[in-house]
């Protein structure tokens, strides 16, 4: 045993043409993406997440609104989620068909409930036929609502009359209703 410690110690102690790391064997570029790929994938950020959510519920919402404008025979050009730090309305519609939506709360940031989307959605869609909150807006609008209640995409909370809560907003002035 002794002579094979003194012949190590001869071995360790004379020059060397490589470092010790150099005479590792390193795994080849398909090994390491092989061993990235088994890595567990992190958890999405707070910004990924949103994009997320937002894709998927105006998937939902472009899905409701193409069946509500073609049952009531309404030309809906594009229906799209209203542009970050827009907060000054819920909805607008143009009149070459073009519908956008805010998606997110102006002041916490989070989603706006299911509800209160597809009732502005049901809002901006009976602005493609009529540009203004007389009664025969009202009216198609509450159709509409009605129609989008029975298919099971409008499910509102409890409410006390009974009205819908954009019922509040036929006033001209509070409506984001744009005329081109």
């Amino acid at each position: 045993m002794r002579r094979g410690r003194t012949e190590r110690r001869v071995r360790d102690a004379g020059p060397r043409l490589f470092s010790p790391e150099e005479l590792c064997l390193r795994p080849t570029g398909l090994a390491r993406l092989r061993a990235l790929a088994r890595r567990p994938t992190p958890p999405p950020t707070g910004r990924e997440r949103r994009r997320v959510e937002d894709r998927e519920t105006m998937e939902r919402l472009r899905s409701w609104g193409d069946e509500l404008a073609r049952v009531f025979g309404l030309r809906v050009q594009a229906l799209e989620p209203e542009r970050e730090g827009v907060n000054d309305h819920y909805g607008i519609c143009y009149s070459d068909g073009l519908i956008r939506i805010r998606l997110r709360h102006a002041t916490t940031g989070r989603l706006l409930k299911e509800s209160s989307l597809v009732d502005t959605l049901c809002h901006e869609l009976a602005h493609l036929r009529h540009m203004n909150h007389g009664l025969r807006f009202r009216r198609l609008y509450e159709r509409i609502l009605r129609r989008a209640r029975e298919s099971g995409y409008y499910r509102p909370g409890p409410q006390g009359n009974g009205r819908p809560r954009q019922a509040l907003l036929f006033d001209d002035d509070s409506c984001g209703t744009v005329r081109d």
